[in-house]
This record gives C-alpha cells, sequence and structure tokens, in this order.
C-alpha cells in the first residue's frame, strides 16, 4: 500500500498528497541515491570526455628563471638557467582537473534544488512569519514533497552519459590548458533535440509534483502554486539554455556560503530578529520581552530564500541538477 501511495504522487500529485507526505527517513533516502546517482552520472561522463583528450601543449618552465637573469652578467650564473624555456604539458591531466571539479557541485546539486523547493514551500504556506519552530516544520515537510519531486531528475542522470558519448565522435578542443578545460566541461552538457526532449520532459514532471505539492499539501492559492512549479521547471532545465564559457565551478565556494547563510537565516530568523532587538532594548522598559512582528520576519525569511536562491544558481545548480 506504501508503494502505491507513493507512486501516486509521482503520477498524480494533486490527490496523492492531500493531507499525506513521505515519511522522513524515505526521503532522506531519495535524496542519498539522488545525490550518489547524479555524481556517478557526472563522473562517468568526464571520464568518457577525458578519454578522448591526447596530446601536449607548450608551457613556461616555472623552475627557469626570467631571462633577464640569466643573460645579465652582473648576476651569478643561476644553474636552472640551463633548464628549457618550455615544457610540453599533457592535456589530459587538465581537462579532468576541471571535470572532477563539476563532480562535487554535481554531488551536491539534488541536496541544494530539494532544500530550495523546501523554502519555496515556506513562503507560499502562510507560515513565512511565524515562529522558528512553525517554520521548521513547515521546511521539514516541503523537504520530503520536494525529494519526491527530484525523481524526474534521473531521467537526466541515466540519459547523460548516453547523450555525450553521442556527441564525442565530432568533439574538438583548443590546444591549450585553459581552452580544453573550459571544452571538456562544455562537453558535459549535450545538445540536439533528444536531449532537450528529455530534460523537459524530467522539468515538467517535477514542475506537476511541486505544484501538487503546493496546492493538495500547502494549500496555496493557484497562481502561487503555478508560480513555483515554473520555477521548479526553470530551474531543473536551466542546463539546456546554458553555455560554459569558463564560470562553471569559479564561484561555487561563494554560492556554498551564501546557501548555508540562506537556509541559516530562513530558520532562524525570529530568533534572530528576537535577541538583537533585545540587545538594541537593554535598559529600557519592556525589553525583556520583544515579539518581532509576522511582516518583519517575513522580510527576513524572504532574503534568507533570495541569499539561498542565489547561491544555489553559483553553486552551478542551474547547469548540474
Amino acid at each position: 500500500m506504501a508503494t502505491k501511495r507513493y507512486l501516486r504522487a509521482l503520477f498524480r500529485p494533486h490527490k496523492a498528497f492531500d493531507r499525506w507526505a513521505p515519511r522522513t527517513r524515505v526521503a532522506v533516502g531519495i535524496i542519498v541515491l539522488l545525490c550518489v546517482f547524479n555524481g556517478m552520472s557526472v563522473a562517468y561522463t568526464g571520464d568518457a570526455i577525458a578519454g578522448e583528450v591526447s596530446g601536449t601543449v607548450a608551457v613556461e618552465n616555472p623552475e627557469r628563471p626570467p631571462d633577464w637573469v640569466c643573460e645579465d652578467s652582473s648576476f651569478d650564473t643561476y644553474g636552472s638557467c640551463d633548464a628549457p624555456r618550455t615544457l610540453q604539458e599533457p592535456l589530459q591531466p587538465a581537462a579532468s582537473d576541471a571535470l572532477n571539479l563539476v563532480i562535487v557541485n554535481a554531488v551536491v546539486a539534488p541536496l541544494a534544488w530539494i532544500l530550495l523547493l523546501a523554502a519555496l514551500f515556506v513562503l507560499v504556506s502562510g507560515n513565512v512569519g511565524k515562529s522558528d519552530s512553525d517554520v521548521l516544520d513547515t521546511f521539514s515537510d516541503g523537504v520530503r514533497i520536494a525529494a519526491l519531486a527530484a525523481v524526474p531528475g534521473v531521467v537526466r542522470y541515466l540519459f547523460r552519459p548516453v547523450a555525450v558519448e553521442r556527441a564525442l565522435s565530432e568533439w574538438t578542443y583548443p590546444s591549450s590548458i585553459d581552452g580544453v578545460q573550459t571544452a571538456a566541461v562544455n562537453a558535459l552538457f549535450p545538445e540536439g533535440p533528444l536531449w532537450l526532449a528529455l530534460v523537459l520532459l524530467s522539468g515538467l514532471w517535477s514542475a506537476a509534483i511541486v505544484y501538487g505539492g503546493a496546492r493538495a499539501f500547502f494549500e496555496s492559492e493557484r497562481t502561487t502554486a503555478v508560480l513555483v512549479g515554473a520555477i521548479a521547471l526553470v530551474t531543473t532545465t536551466g542546463s539546456v539554455v546554458l553555455t560554459n564559457d569558463g564560470w562553471i565551478t569559479v564561484s561555487s565556494g561563494i554560492g556554498f556560503l551564501l546557501f548555508v547563510a540562506g537556509v541559516a537565516g530562513l530558520l532562524g530568523a525570529y530568533t534572530f530578529i528576537s535577541i538583537s532587538k533585545s540587545f538594541e532594548l537593554i535598559g529600557f522598559s519592556g525589553s525583556e520581552g520583544v515579539t518581532p512582528r509576522p511582516w518583519y520576519v517575513g522580510l527576513h525569511r524572504i532574503a534568507a530564500v533570495c541569499a539561498l536562491g542565489l547561491g544555489f544558481v553559483l553553486m552551478d545548480g542551474l547547469a548540474v541538477v
């Protein structure tokens, strides 16, 4: 019976989520499997891409002093001046290094997407201005529903290696370290109508589950539920319109910090405001019991969700989720 309920949630979410959400341990299991599966998919695809790279490129020898030092007779002769000016650097390790950085983001991306959607569920639930405990309960419910909504991503994870390997027969790359790294990462994102159709299918499927959860479980208005579903669609299909151009993995560290700060701000806004206002009012009458206004707490939580969303983008969530 439980299996039927989960299958129903995947294919008829509007009815399945009526006063029901997946069990916490099931949601955690789904999240772990999705993170591992996405990481394995990108890793396998990256190995195939790196296997196509060969050759070397001339780079400056870091062990050799500058020419002006070696040619100036006023300086003592350095023994390393006899070293060659350039070395032949293989291109394949450089490509592998760039691809390995993407694998880390791919492992984290499903979890980040689920937390982002859970945060959006908080905003549309009507609890955005309430206490931290109420928001934590809503956020937990959102995580459980978003975990099921992320399951269609398996379609992308499964077919990415197939689509990329088909495209590698015509793939070319520049004969430079920076060029081959950018080209290798860009090859992770295949093109063509079949891949586009698969990405759109999985994205629409996830969006439908998110919409059903917002409407049935959180009892959101239709317009609000459509908006959250549209965000789910955009964030899962963005990879088909993105081009690498060397930006992927560049700001992942900043993105991670913003993401963590956003989650903390969302779940702890009420407590933070209460404590900070108490310190501001020390010595004034009534400072012992500060009750933040719901609209003020809500503004803080909206800002936290914005930071969370920006962090998701900078962590390359749009590219590898």
